[in-house]
């Protein structure tokens, strides 16, 4: 009886610290910046330490604690596998990006992408070994309503002291506001928050570590801290996220669906109009405008003269198509994307564009230049399996999505930890705990 107690208790420890290490993982998901990678492999081999200790005190035989990682490597696979999805084409994924190292040039480059791009391995793995429950889920995600939280109250008081303890509006927008992230990438995590918390309130989940009541202050909060940002797709995923969350209150509510119809023609006319009125939005239209204009005239364009961050985007991306176009089935590798298409604004006399060193400011396109067009199928599986299934949740997931493609298209969010780690982690997150979400949810009319 005693050693029944025993292993029970060792077994009820091992699952807490796992538990717990999950929601500590969400936590640190939107204030850590570089890391993630090494940060995965202590913890794995903390984790396995753990387990192995247990097992000898549980006088286990020794092939199952010395066997232990190969095992939790083999069930892990085998359950992606097993399973499909999204975690399956990740791994699938990381095995090619793997194979373009063989016809890769730059290998120095090539092996630094592979570490940032082995998310899409560890992830997998770490929630296929995952046994979701109402109250794990939960606390995953209130945790990462928290590291929201603590990212916009850091950023606020870092500008502050940036500002020489004045309220020097200068300091409290776009670049200077996030304290370790690029705006682009701050708002898309709290985006994220916000959707967290708007299910949930809108939900009715109250068995959660956030005070129910606390969450609508906290929505409040996270949205004026993406306004300050100033994100122009954060922006707009913004106002889509609004739009879901009227939309799912109107249906949870009963309201009739000509009713439902008519707020959001009103809500999107509104919106369009004050959209539409943002200086920034009118010098962007412009420039668009003059380089269409300038290109259907024939007429030179000044390659060496500065430009904004739209211009920028539109040489960017016609440069991108250029080069893809020289190697459209496999691309040219992992570590030599970005290399051609510097060497394809150089043969363009794109001058300033050059200069900046930029990449595609696309993932897709990034991707393309890297794997081809099969790895553009791959990316965009990867999105198009997130939008459904989770009943109530649907609405909410697809809102993670439209967030996610509209970030994709516009920078190449992938090539960097402080893009790439949230976005797997999220994607697998939804995939792995999906019978949870669609519980939790059940209430609520999908």
């Amino acid at each position: 009886m005693l050693e029944s107690n025993i292993s029970n208790n060792l077994v009820y420890k091992r699952k807490q610290y796992y538990d717990y290490a999950l929601a500590i993982l969400a936590l640190l998901m939107p204030l850590v910046v570089k890391g993630f990678p090494v940060l995965i492999v202590i913890s794995a081999i903390i984790g396995i330490l753990y387990f192995f200790r247990a097992y000898q005190k549980l006088g286990k035989p020794k092939k199952d604690y010395y066997l232990l990682p190969y095992n939790l490597l083999k069930d892990g696979l085998t359950k992606i596998f097993k399973d499909k999805g999204v975690p399956m084409i990740m791994v699938i994924l990381f095995l090619y990006f793997l194979v373009s190292l063989f016809y890769s040039e730059d290998t120095s480059n090539s092996y630094q992408k592979i570490i940032l791009k082995s998310c899409y391995l560890y992830f997998p793995l770490i929630f296929a070994l995952t046994k979701w429950d109402r109250k794990k889920l939960l606390r995953v995600l209130d945790f990462y309503i928290i590291g929201c939280f603590l990212q916009v109250i850091i950023s606020l008081v870092d500008a502050f002291v940036d500002a020489g303890y004045k309220f020097d509006l200068a300091h409290f927008a776009y670049i200077e506001l996030s304290y370790n992230l690029h705006p682009s990438y701050a708002s898309l995590l709290l985006n994220f928050g916000i959707i967290f918390n708007l299910a949930l309130l809108i939900g009715k989940v109250k068995d959660t570590w956030i005070n129910y009541y606390f969450r609508l202050p906290l929505t409040l909060l996270f949205a004026g801290f993406v306004l300050m940002l100033s994100s122009k797709i954060a922006t707009i995923s913004l106002g889509v996220i609004i739009c879901v969350a009227f939309f799912a209150f109107l249906i949870k509510q009963k309201i009739s669906l000509k009713k439902i119809g008519l707020s959001l023609v009103v809500i999107s006319i509104l919106g369009g109009v004050v959209y539409l009125n943002k200086s920034q939005f009118y010098d962007n239209t412009s420039e668009l405008t003059k380089a269409i204009k300038v290109g259907a005239q024939n007429k030179p364009r000044n390659k060496s003269a500065s430009m904004r961050s739209t211009g920028i985007r539109i040489v960017l991306w016609e440069n991108s198509i250029s080069t893809f176009l020289n190697s459209p089935i496999i691309g040219f590798g992992i570590g030599d994307g970005k290399n051609e298409l510097q060497k394809t604004l150089e043969h363009n006399e794109e001058v300033f564009v050059r200069s900046l060193d930029y990449n595609c400011h696309n993932q897709f396109m990034e991707t393309g230049l890297m794997l081809g067009v099969i790895g553009v199928a791959f990316l965009v599986s990867l999105l198009f399996l997130s939008l459904w299934g989770f009943g109530g949740f649907s609405w909410w997931s697809s809102a993670i999505v439209f967030s996610i493609f509209a970030s994709l298209m516009v920078e190449s969010m992938m090539e960097k930890q402080t893009g790439s780690i949230p976005i797997v982690w999220m994607l697998c997150l939804l995939f792995s705990a999906k019978p949870i979400f669609k519980s939790i949810f059940s209430k609520i009319p999908s």
